[in-house]
């Protein structure tokens, strides 16, 4: 085999690996559920909410679900659990094949003694829909929880994606803690 063919099959095996790992660092296609992932959790004082975004190529509307996993008490740690799921979307370019999200940060903050948990915030964060993060609380009593959490949306491609826009949003959840 000559110099040439060497090169040029060099050259297309390195555009094939950068092809590979385009494809399988994107996020997971996130498909069309409805409201299944909206309800509520196990435990009282969750919250539901349904927030649209507009991206370069469609919009989505994302249910956003934050619920305790375990029972508030003082002094234990409390799992919160946050889904992200897809109620509805539009596509309006034919070469996107759907949308994607990556949760990037989260962060509890308590209305009572000014406390947080945070979760992510440029560290190694899983690609994952769903998150938990703990919080502990020091005092019995109704605590007003701020959640900020952070993702990235990505316009899926037949072969790998494109980061769209960074969501920031803060919701509060009321908890009572015995």
């Amino acid at each position: 085999m000559g110099v040439r063919k060497k090169i040029a099959v060099s050259i297309v095996l390195i555009i094939i690996v950068a092809l590979a790992v385009w494809q399988f660092t994107s996020p997971q296609l996130l498909p069309i559920v409805g409201g299944k992932y909206s309800a509520f959790g196990p435990y009282s004082n969750r919250g539901s909410w349904t927030i649209m975004e507009t991206m370069r190529y469609g919009s989505a509307y994302l249910a956003i679900s934050i619920s305790n996993v375990t029972f508030p008490r003082t002094g234990i740690g409390t799992d919160y659990s946050l889904v992200i799921s897809d109620v509805n979307h539009t596509i309006t370019n034919s070469i996107v094949k759907g949308f994607g999200v990556r949760v990037t940060g989260m962060s509890i903050q308590d209305s009572v003694d000014g406390s947080t948990s945070t979760w992510g915030n440029g560290h190694d964060v899983s690609d994952a829909v769903q998150s938990t993060s703990i919080f502990f609380f020091r005092t019995s009593t109704n605590h007003m929880l701020r959640f900020t959490v952070t993702f990235q949306l990505y316009d899926l491609l037949p072969l790998g994606s494109i980061p769209d826009q960074t969501v920031t949003n803060s919701f509060n959840i009321t908890q009572i803690v015995l």
